[in-house]
């Protein structure tokens, strides 16, 4: 047996904790007619903000679409979220005060898998079965927790594809850097050993602090070890950050590779021609052929006036999950639905859902490795995947 207690169904939107239902009017309060709620805190200020305000709206579109519908088991559903403002201690309060004040009948994940990491405890005390599409690192999984599934792409997998990447292309040394929290240095934490099987030399592995504003020193440092390629394990203010400071130093090695910063559409708003050439860990793309994807992308821009990006997906995904988990269940019965969240198998937006029953480590999803090319990002691998291959070397300042 794997979770222990979920609860009921919702989704709607409160950066100040406020209720409201998507996408239909709100039903009658008899107690056959009470919406579903589901609770979760978004980091809609702070180091995450751009990122997690997709997060948000891929709950939202679905909860949208599920109230269109008629709901869950005849109910209408509601989402109440707060904003975490990108903080650990933060989040882990309200999702306190979501369970033990809001009486909530089930949460969904937060943003980044450090803030996912401090939440899992609270859903764990509280025995509710958390679904958590932000949360790629592995080492909350690998705590004997049992209220947590993860939907999103295990983050040691990131660096596969740039390093297979540079391999094919002869590339001989890597500079690793990325911020020094948990899932940077999940990412991170294998490309020694990756790097020693592809017959590759780690030259320089520093990680620099949390909300660092000033990335000069450590692109200096890097630039003096002369290698091949750049791994960086970062977000989106540090990506474009880092590549400001490189561009700054005058430092264009062959590849440049940074986390899940360059996959969000405002890298290339913010960056323009230096995009260029940047290539991305990406858990999902507007091209893939996965069920319902297209609909998916339609509506998402429909609705809020842009596209989507990974996290919109990702959060969409776990929803589609979850509410399948309860329709199978046909019930709210907290026991019954871990179980079924532990066990199932089903095709979403992102690939097939597919859970390690006994750690709720993420098995089925794959990821991708985007690159921006003259301003439009494209898949590059996997080969089977890919939209066309990788634009390489990376093209000297000088000449953009």
């Amino acid at each position: 047996m794997r979770r222990t207690r979920l609860q009921v169904i919702a989704a709607g939107v409160a950066a100040t904790a406020f209720f409201f239902v998507l996408g239909g009017p709100r039903l009658a309060a008899s107690a056959a007619e009470k919406p579903i709620v589901i609770g979760a805190s978004i980091s809609e200020t702070g180091a995450y903000a751009d990122s997690g305000k997709l997060a948000l709206q891929g709950y939202q579109l679905w909860v949208k679409q599920r109230n269109a519908a008629g709901g869950l088991l005849g109910r209408q559903i509601e989402l109440k979220t707060y904003d975490d403002a990108s903080d650990p201690a933060t989040a882990v309060r309200l999702y306190q005060r979501l369970i033990d004040q809001d009486h909530v009948d089930l949460i969904v994940g937060p943003y980044s898998s450090a803030v996912t990491a401090s939440v899992a405890n609270v859903a764990q005390q509280h025995h509710m079965p958390m679904i958590s599409p932000e949360v790629a690192s592995t080492a909350p999984f690998e705590r004997g927790l049992t209220e947590i599934f993860q939907g999103i792409q295990i983050a040691s997998d990131y660096v596969e594809g740039p390093i297979a990447i540079a391999k094919e292309k002869g590339f001989k040394t890597i500079a690793v850097t990325g911020e020094d929290t948990l899932f940077p240095r999940s990412v991170v934490a294998g490309v020694d050993d990756l790097a020693k099987k592809m017959g590759m030399t780690v030259v320089f592995n520093q990680l620099y602090p949390h909300n660092a504003s000033d990335y000069s020193s450590i692109v200096e440092k890097m630039k003096q070890s002369n290698p091949d390629i750049v791994i960086a394990a970062s977000y989106l203010p540090d990506s474009v950050g880092l590549l400001r400071a490189m561009k700054q130093a005058n430092f264009a090695p062959k590849l440049v590779y940074e986390g899940v910063g360059p996959t969000e559409l405002s890298f290339g708003t913010q960056n323009g021609k230096d995009a260029d050439g940047v290539m991305g860990t990406g858990n999902w793309s507007a091209e893939l052929k996965t069920q319902g994807n297209a609909s998916f992308v339609k509506a998402f821009t429909s609705t809020f006036g842009h596209p989507p990006d990974y996290h919109a997906a990702a959060n969409y995904a776990s929803l589609e999950v979850l509410g399948e988990a309860v329709k199978r269940v046909g019930s709210l019965d907290s026991a019954k639905l871990r179980d079924q969240l532990a066990t199932l198998t089903m095709p979403t937006v992102m690939g097939t859902y597919k859970v390690d029953p006994k750690t709720g480590i993420q098995q089925g999803y794959k990821s991708l490795v985007l690159q921006w090319v003259n301003g439009k990002q494209f898949v590059i691998y996997p080969k089977a995947l890919a939209q066309q291959p990788p634009s390489l070397p990376f093209v000297s300042w000088s000449t953009r």
